[in-house]
């Protein structure tokens, strides 16, 4: 997630005039865990993010800004790393066959980093576009020994991950629903939006994991200082060639994220977002997978 934007966070906030520019250094905290009920083994994942960086912004007049942020730091991490969804993990057989399971990682900690970079351009208040990289660096490789078969297995690979994506917003209203101050559910349109998130997905070999797109309706709305976002859809996922027993399916994906300024320098923000799978098949079990988090952003 940008720590930027999807958290509640806008920067320097302040609309620019045209040739106007304007930097905002900017420190994450996030401590989050996920966990894939989708597997016969169900996993868990926990880890603690540490990331500084900033947000560049330049006014282009009539209200359209164009931006760019940049994030980068360690993740504690316990369990697997953060992996592209719908990835499964193979091993090989004899005569190359492969075999997947639908089962969990054994629990290790370590010292991961990731970073974020976006660009964004802002037509108006209710349109948007945004491309982003994220790459992920898994520090070492991690093995078990099975006894009864006398061999490691590899489940975690030292080098780089790398998830690249576009998203495209649109919103209904100009987005100031404030129930707090009075406004009732009928306002509720101002508050709603579109989007289209499309990413790609690569392991640390260079492998293609796959690709899959979130179409989804969302609203958003105040209660005071503390600010809701609710959005849900279907999440259409392609496999990439290496899992190539497995077709393209849909499924379900929603998040909900709340947001509260604590200072003038600093925002509260937490989030949940679920996805669900209606397919079980080989290497991808059907069922819930679950992801939250909660952390702060400071302005320096």
């Amino acid at each position: 997630m940008a720590p930027v934007h999807a958290h509640g966070s806008h920067g320097g906030g302040a609309e620019l005039k045209a040739g106007e520019f304007d930097f905002t250094p900017l420190i994450t905290v996030e401590g989050h865990a996920g966990f894939d009920d989708n597997l016969e083994n169900p996993e868990k994942h926990y880890a603690a993010d540490f990331l500084i960086g900033g947000e560049f912004a330049w006014g282009l007049g009539d209200g359209k800004q164009f931006s760019l942020a940049a994030f980068v730091g360690p993740t504690l991490t316990r369990g697997g790393a953060e992996h592209f969804y719908g990835e499964i993990h193979a091993h090989a057989e004899e005569e190359g066959h492969e075999h997947e399971e639908s089962e969990g990682h054994p629990t290790r900690e370590r010292v991961d980093f990731k970073a974020f970079l976006e660009a964004r351009y802002k037509h108006s208040d209710r349109f948007n576009i945004q491309a982003y990289w994220n790459p992920y660096i898994v520090t070492s490789d991690e093995l078990e020994f099975h006894a009864d078969e006398n061999e490691w297995e590899k489940f975690e690979s030292k080098g780089v991950k790398n998830e690249l994506g576009a998203k495209v917003n649109y919103a209904f209203g100009d987005g100031d629903v404030d129930f707090g101050l009075g406004d009732s559910l009928s306002d509720l349109i101002d508050g709603t939006y579109l989007s289209v998130d499309h990413r790609q997905g690569w392991g640390v070999d260079g492998v293609y994991i796959g690709n899959y797109t979130d179409p989804r309706v969302g609203v958003s709305f105040n209660y005071g200082e503390t600010s809701f976002q609710i959005e849900a859809g279907p999440r259409f996922y392609t496999p990439g060639s290496y899992a190539s027993d497995l077709d393209s399916r849909t499924d379900f994906a929603g998040e909900i994220m709340i947001s509260r300024p604590v200072s003038d320098k600093v925002d509260f923000f937490a989030h949940w977002k679920v996805v669900y799978t209606w397919e079980d098949v080989e290497g991808w079990g059907d069922g819930y997978q679950h992801h939250v988090g909660t952390g702060i952003t400071y302005k320096l």
